[in-house]
Order: structure tokens, then sequence, then C-alpha cells
């Protein structure tokens, strides 16, 4: 479960932490004009990495209703100008989703995250939270307030550790690829608007329940999901699939094959060998997985040990294992 950091305090230890680990991935400086609609950052020095770039400065213009710490996120080019990929701005305090970013805590962990809200601007119709999240395959999460309620997010990246920076760049990709996409006009397909109902449904049927999550380690699992399932993409795919079968994801399921409308195999990436994250790998591959011909697969890190009667459940339920392994770099699938 993740709350959201509201003491002042605390959200300055967080920005601060953000600055410094995108200060020390994004090795390079470079001054460019930063561009918008109906407005231009003059002079702006970023940090970049020589494809990507990002900006951060303070935002209290007198009697603003939103003050809050701006974070940009780019690409870069040889030009004097870049434009803005996401605004992922968070307020000094408190609740404030009239601002897309904030930042939220692991419960179980105490690691701190940077989530974005989905909102993006660009002018285009069709550039809007549930088309991006439905075209991109993106996750989003229930981040609990201290009153209880919540708001949901995207996460975009934790504010400290190794290859902390990778999910953020994979986010503003993603962006980009959906502005691209909104441009030619894929997102007004009816299978594109029956794919954003969808996901709606489940995500409100989602935000219904707080989940656990695992203890964090060294390289961030829960951050890298969406790349983990990327790579598994890759993998099925060099492996070769018969005529007739595409690879497929759902909001229910990480990964899938299908042929013609029926689903053939099924994948599920979990971010621990953990009682919770198997119990609940367990239940969507035997709940979403409809067909009893249908091969089953929980995806989990490599080199966890697992408890016995849950190897056992796993055997019961014909479902089988694949791992994985993250550097700093990528994803092995193994």
């Amino acid at each position: 479960m993740f709350m959201l950091v509201e003491a002042r305090s605390e959200v300055q230890q967080a920005q601060a932490a953000l600055e410094a680990t995108i200060d020390r991935e994004f090795k390079q400086t470079a001054t460019r004009d930063i561009g918008w609609q109906g407005g231009r950052q003059r002079q702006a020095v970023v940090r970049t990495d020589g494809n990507f770039w990002f900006w951060s400065q303070d935002h209290r213009p007198k009697n603003a209703a939103n003050p809050r710490r701006l974070n940009w996120f780019g690409r870069i080019g040889e030009g004097p100008g870049v434009a803005i990929a996401v605004e992922v701005n968070v307020p000094y305090n408190g609740r404030n989703d009239a601002v897309g970013g904030f930042f939220a805590r692991d419960a179980t962990t105490g690691r701190v995250y940077l989530f974005h809200s989905g909102r993006v601007g660009g002018g285009a119709e069709g550039v809007k939270k549930d088309a991006l999240v439905a075209w991109a395959d993106l996750g989003l999460q229930p981040v609990y307030a201290a009153d209880g309620t919540f708001r949901e997010g995207i996460l975009v990246m934790p504010v400290s550790g190794r290859g902390a920076i990778r999910p953020a760049v994979a986010y503003v990709q993603d962006v980009l690829n959906f502005k691209d996409a909104v441009r030619r006009g894929e997102t007004a397909k009816p299978e594109a608007k029956a794919k954003e109902r969808k996901l709606r449904d489940y995500f409100d049927e989602f935000f219904g329940r707080k989940k656990g999550r695992s203890p964090g380690r060294d390289i961030d699992y829960i951050s890298r999901h969406g790349e983990v399932v990327k790579a598994l993409r890759d993998w099925r795919r060099d492996s070769g699939l018969q005529p007739g079968q595409r690879i497929v994801k759902t909001g229910l399921l990480d990964l899938g094959v299908s042929k013609g409308s029926i689903l053939v195999e099924a994948f599920e990436v979990k971010s621990s060998a953990s009682r919770g994250d198997v119990y609940t790998g367990i239940g969507q591959l035997t709940v979403h997985a409809e067909a009893e011909s249908c091969s089953r697969t929980l995806v989990l890190p490599a080199g966890q040990a697992m408890a016995r009667d849950l190897k056992a459940a796993l055997e019961r339920n014909g479902i089988g294992l694949k791992f994985y392994r993250l550097t700093e770099t990528s994803v092995i699938i193994t």
C-alpha cells in the first residue's frame, strides 16, 4: 500500500533525493529554451543524458492558488529549444489534486516514489489520462492520504536507488509515443476506445481494495514492473509464435498469447516470491485465464526462495514458473 507524503519537511526531503538521483544519472548539463503552448522558459540549464532532459525550479507566484515545485521531463536534440513531454510537478505539502505529481511511501518498505496523475498536456484533442493509460498499458495505483481518501497515480520512479531513472525515462517515452499516436488518430479507433473503457472499469474496481507490497531491494522491482513486462513480451515474441497467434496485454493479466479470441497462454509478473505475491498471482492466472487448455506462468525474480507449500500449490494448479533478473540497465529473462 502506498501512502501520500504530505508533511512539508518530508516532501522537501523527497524532492532533494529525487534531484540528487537525477543529477547522478543525467551527468551532463545543457542550456535550452523550454517551450510550451503560450510560454517559454528561456536559457534554462537542464540535466541530460544526451537523449532525455530534466529541469526543476520552485514556482511560487504571488497569490498563486497552487504553488509547486516544477519537475519537467522531455527529449533533447541539437537545437536551441526543447518541448515538455510531461510535467510531474509536486505541491509543497498536503494533498493537492490540481497538481499532477506527488510523492508516496510504500507502507511496508518505507521507500519513497514519485507519482504522476497521468494528466498530460499537448493541446491536441484526445491527449487525456485514460487514453494514455490504456494505449501505453500503464498501471495505476491507489495512493492513500492521511484522512483515508486516495488519489490514483502512475509510479514514475523511486527517488533513490540503483537504476532509479529508468522507469521515468520509459514513462517519458510512453507519453511521447502516445502523443504521436493521438496525432495519427490511432487512439480514436474503436478498439482503442474499447480498451480505454475496459481499463477504466478494471481500475475503478481495483481501487476498492488495499494491497500490500513486498520488501524493498537495492534494485527496485516495483518501479521496474513495466520494463519486466516488455522484456517478457520480447522474449515470447522471439521464441516464435504459431500461425494465427498474437501477443496481447489486458488490464487483468500482464501478458498473454491469443489465437483468435481464445487466450492460449497467460503470464503474470510479480516483484517477489513472497506469500502475498504468489497468492495474488495464482488467483489472477486461475480466474482470468479462463480456457482449461490455457497455459499459465508466474514470472518471478530469480534467486528468491519460495515456501514448499507455495511450490506445491503452483503444481496443483498447473502453473509454471519463469524468472527474470534485473541489472541497472536491463532485464534478463531466464
